[in-house]
């Protein structure tokens, strides 16, 4: 009777295994941009965080088992993780779903980004994640629908913008990407946003400009020409002048101090450093000022002189965006 049970039972769990049906989703990512592809991102349309390159595989040991570590918790972690490169004309799942049904959960639209081994950028926005459907059953797995790739080529390279520098100085680019030019060379890079305007941040000296441009479906240009200009600043105010401060118009703060000469060049200085030479402007004599090493940016600014007497003269809204000269007169004390 025992014998009878048991057999019963092994017939009836064989019977259930057979007829358990799973769905496995899936779909590729295929790279036909004529290059090898070193990273890739994925993000969720509409989010801005792209998150770590998606391209990776746990590494194995020699007998082809995957590498463990236990985590602060006491879990097995993965111990390691290896990027590999996605070849010309090959395709690789980033997208999976199980279920219990034909019908997958679905997922929401994601931007797909690549970059390939000579740095180029390549991008698909706003891509409907279409499945390949397969019913895995105990023995077998049969395709039940199938979702063409989703597949990358040179059309999809992002767009190049290039900035070239026209200041007469060195510039140091500080947004959207970094680095420094020298003066009539260019760099150039691939945004990452699309049709909308980009913020180009380069600073020179101490002074911070920005040119904008909007980056569509075409290569562009953007040519910096702003730059520091210098400010010659009479003194006809009857006595010695010893400080010199600028602040954006309406603002509570005054930025300069003392007229000291600096490496060969004139600085104003709330505290002297060694080596710091005082200067002054006598009356009816002027001074040169090159607005780089003053840290302020703006165009238009409120310019103020002490003299060596404690009088204070001002000069408010001045508009300042090339080389000019001031008079400071007995009128402009305050």
């Amino acid at each position: 009777m025992k014998k009878t049970i048991m057999a019963v039972m092994a017939i009836v769990f064989i019977l259930g295994v057979i007829g358990c049906v799973s769905y496995s989703h899936t779909q590729a990512v295929r790279n036909e941009t004529g290059a090898t592809i070193r990273e890739v991102y994925i993000r969720e349309t509409g989010t801005s965080d792209w998150g770590n390159v998606k391209n990776v595989q746990a590494r194995r040991n020699s007998e082809g088992q995957v590498i463990y570590r236990q985590n602060a918790q006491g879990y097995n972690v993965v111990a390691y993780w290896d990027r590999y490169d996605m070849n010309n004309a090959t395709q690789i799942v980033f997208f999976r779903e199980s279920t219990t049904t034909e019908t997958p959960k679905g997922m929401r639209n994601q931007d797909i980004a690549m970059k390939d081994s000579n740095g180029l950028l390549y991008m698909k926005q706003n891509v409907s994640i279409t499945f390949t459907t397969n019913e895995d059953k105990f023995f077998s797995s049969e395709t039940i629908k199938r979702s063409p790739p989703i597949t990358f080529t040179v059309e999809d390279r992002l767009p190049m913008l290039f900035v070239v520098n026209q200041t007469g100085y060195s510039v140091s680019l500080l947004s959207p990407t970094t680095g420094s030019i020298a003066n009539n060379a260019r760099t150039q890079f691939q945004p990452m946003e699309m049709n909308r305007p980009i913020d180009v941040v380069y600073s020179i000296g101490q002074m911070r400009y920005t040119e904008q441009v909007t980056m569509n479906n075409a290569d562009a240009t953007v040519t910096l020409t702003k730059r520091p200009p210098n400010i010659t600043i009479t003194n006809n105010v009857g006595a010695t002048i010893n400080m010199i401060f600028l602040r954006l118009p309406n603002s509570p703060e005054w930025i300069g101090g003392n007229i000291v000469t600096r490496d060969g060049t004139v600085h104003l200085a709330r505290q002297a450093q060694t080596g710091d030479i005082s200067g002054s402007i006598v009356n009816r004599d002027s001074m040169r000022i090159w607005m780089g090493n003053i840290p302020i940016s703006g165009d238009r600014f409120d310019i103020r002189i002490d003299d060596v007497q404690g009088n204070t003269y001002v000069k408010s809204n001045v508009e300042v965006t090339s080389d000019m000269a001031i008079t400071f007169a007995q009128t402009d004390k305050r």
